[in-house]
């Protein structure tokens, strides 16, 4: 009866003791799930962070959060905390003559987990602060230089809204979002770009008959077409110059034709004849109309290449450095260009605009 009593009384201690640090688990183990999720947004945002094209740039938040992990982690992996979550009930068991210690640290840990939390929005906002910069300086870049603006105009979207978050998480998933949406793009600008230089070399091998006689002004005008054609560009004859506000207006009376950077995109594929130019007549016969075509169609490669039709490389040399755009890689005739532009001082060509225009055409736009 004695053994039965003994036994008895073990087995009361036994599953008291079960209980007590069963209880204990179930009171603390929440809290340390919360405080373990706040630790694992916090590395993970440092990898995002990382992940930037400049990380340097955030190196001094990253070493603030890392050495916050690592004042948590030395709190998360004293053996009091360890005994009390252990799936081994001999530990767990132990773990109750470290009760106090444990309530002690597990307190440390709350403020620790606080404190990561707060640097890691520090660390956010930072990422936050620069990929908006990135946008603001380039997005109406981007929507003009992309073939297909759908991508682009999401993310102007995006940006355009205000933004607010429940927790890190939900900002780092938010952040990670816009980074994907922002380099698929930047990858559509490249493909743009890829793109852009085949058509140059379909319309470069269109060939350009030499002498005015060699076809009527519908033929010259056809040919001019087809070379915009290969490009996705559509002409337009117009009998005013029209430009960005500027109607009416032609710079010294010598624009016969004329291509519009409109940050809406309207002016895109589009390059303008102007009719009523006093040399109309003359140009609508010859091979220069072709010519003329080429060098709009070389202001707008250049425009999808660096954003703008004046990219900070050209300096103040844009209109030659467009002429040489359009010899190089258009197939442009430079003696006829010369001799048409002959006095005109701002389209003269020369090895250093050549020099330019390849080094857009290479990605180089300064």
């Amino acid at each position: 009866m004695g053994v039965l009593v003994v036994l008895a009384v073990i087995a009361s201690v036994a599953n008291f003791l079960r209980t007590t640090t069963s209880d204990a688990i179930s009171n603390v183990k929440p809290q340390i799930e919360t405080m373990q999720s706040i630790r694992q947004t916090a590395q993970d945002s440092i990898t995002f962070a990382q992940s930037m094209d400049d990380p340097n740039q955030f190196a001094t938040h990253i070493e603030t959060v890392q050495r916050y992990i690592d004042d948590y982690d030395r709190l998360a992996d004293a053996k009091q905390i360890k005994y009390l979550l252990s799936d081994n009930l001999q530990e767990r068991i132990i773990g109750l003559l470290y009760r106090n210690q444990q309530r002690t640290i597990i307190d440390s840990m709350r403020v620790a987990a606080h404190n990561l939390d707060g640097q890691t929005k520090e660390l956010l906002s930072a990422v936050d602060a620069a990929m908006a910069d990135d946008f603001s300086q380039h997005a109406a870049q981007w929507l003009l230089q992309v073939d297909d603006p759908t991508q682009a105009n999401e993310l102007i979207d995006r940006y355009g809204k205000q933004r607010a978050y429940a927790s890190m998480r939900e900002m780092l998933a938010d952040l990670r979002s816009l980074h994907k949406l922002r380099s698929d793009v930047k990858q559509q600008v490249s493909t743009a770009v890829s793109n852009l230089h085949n058509a140059e070399a379909a319309a470069a091998a269109i060939a350009v008959p030499e002498r005015n006689g060699d076809l009527d002004p519908a033929g010259w005008y056809t040919l001019a077409t087809n070379v915009a054609s290969t490009m996705g560009v559509q002409i337009e004859q117009t009998m005013e110059f029209n430009c960005g506000g500027q109607s009416g207006e032609n710079p010294s009376g010598f624009v016969a034709a004329y291509y519009c950077q409109m940050p809406d995109r309207s002016q895109r594929n589009v390059v303008h004849m102007l009719t009523t130019h006093p040399d109309w007549t003359q140009t609508a016969r010859s091979p220069w109309l072709v010519d003329m075509v080429k060098h709009e169609l070389s202001h707008r490669s250049i425009m999808i290449s660096c954003g703008t039709t004046q990219p900070t490389i050209a300096a103040d040399r844009t209109e030659a450095v467009t002429n040489s755009y359009s010899v190089l890689f258009f197939g442009a005739d430079r003696d006829r260009i010369a001799t048409e532009q002959q006095g005109v001082a701002e389209y003269a060509m020369d090895a250093q605009s050549d020099q330019i225009a390849t080094s857009i055409h290479d990605g180089n736009c300064g």
